[in-house]
């Protein structure tokens, strides 16, 4: 079975889509098969980022949910279009459609579905590792999808607000034993190579920050027009992403 993580922030607007899109990249670069699963059902993003259009995606997870297509159907290889070196990136998207959004918000999904996800995607495709992109909060499904996978990263900003839903979450996971990392991302520049930093907020939250991400204008600048990480190979922010990928590879594959 491959290797499950929630990529989840109790706020929007922490850059989890940005984050899961170049991570998941970089970890092809290892030669690892990905798949990134856009959960965030209300605003899914990731096809902005990958550039994938409407007409690529036969069927979406709504359609897979609801038992009107196979999971195949789903799947977008971005192997070649994206001109990945080595290893495979896979993309599961969900619907645009209001009515579609709606009635899955209605209705939910069962804990079965991140299992057989899992297992079909190991099995049909040699996946190494699975990232669901959740909706930020703490709302049933997003609680859900966090509780379903293997591991969770945290997205967290250095803001009063982001501390303390990061710290209720961090104390919710741990009541059901689940094993959860925290990224800090757009970090003030000043802050960000503080040694101390990692230390007091992973001792604070009570769990281990895995990734300090500082704030780059050229990020906001790109506004999700493309893998950030593919154009710029050499940027402070790729080796900031690389370094996460690292902790994975050692830690966790």
């Amino acid at each position: 079975m491959p290797v499950s993580f929630s990529i989840h922030s109790y706020r929007g607007g922490t850059g989890k889509s940005t984050t899961t899109a170049n991570l998941a990249v970089m970890l092809t670069l290892y030669n690892k098969n990905v798949a990134t699963i856009d959960l965030d059902l209300t605003s899914p993003g990731l096809h902005v980022i990958y550039q994938v259009s409407q007409t690529q995606m036969k069927a979406t997870l709504n359609d897979y949910i609801y038992g009107k297509t196979p999971l195949e159907d789903v799947v977008v290889d971005l192997t070649n279009q994206l001109g990945l070196p080595r290893g495979k990136l896979y993309f599961l998207g969900a619907s645009m459609k209001p009515e579609d959004i709606a009635k899955l918000m209605r209705d939910g999904y069962s804990e079965r579905f991140f299992k057989e996800v899992a297992k079909h995607l190991a099995e049909a495709y040699d996946v190494d590792f699975v990232f669901f992109d959740t909706h930020p909060g703490l709302n049933e499904d997003t609680l859900l999808a966090v509780l379903s996978s293997d591991i969770s990263f945290m997205l967290m900003r250095m803001d009063k607000q982001d501390i303390t839903g990061t710290y209720v979450t961090a104390q919710v996971l741990s009541k059901f034993n689940k094993t959860s990392y925290v990224i800090l991302n757009m970090v003030p520049p000043s802050m960000a190579d503080v040694p101390e930093l990692q230390v007091e907020v992973s001792r604070l939250l009570g769990v281990p920050v895995v990734g300090v991400v500082p704030f780059y204008p050229e990020i906001l600048q790109h506004r999700s027009r493309g893998v950030f990480i593919l154009k710029h190979p050499k940027h402070p922010y790729t080796m900031r992403i690389k370094a996460i990928a690292d902790f994975i590879i050692k830690n966790l594959g």
